[in-house]
């Protein structure tokens, strides 16, 4: 359920159910977009965080490197 103003919802009873099915599949698309965006872009502050937590404990990208090599 969304919140609308009056006007809107008012239209929105008024409008065929066939047209309400398409504009709710398009909002459907739109909200999932959205969500999938914030998701990806909370993973990329989350990784700069891990990224400056690790270097301000003295992991670098050549330290990490040669740790995973000596894993092999």
């Amino acid at each position: 359920m969304l919140e609308v103003n009056d006007q809107t919802a008012k239209e929105w009873r008024n409008t065929s159910a066939k047209l309400r099915t398409q504009i709710g599949k398009n909002v459907e698309l739109i909200i999932n977009d959205s969500l999938s965006k914030t998701k990806e872009a909370n993973f990329e502050l989350l990784l700069q965080e891990a990224r400056k937590e690790a270097a301000k404990n003295g992991l670098t990208e050549e330290i990490l490197m040669n740790l995973l090599n000596e894993e092999k």
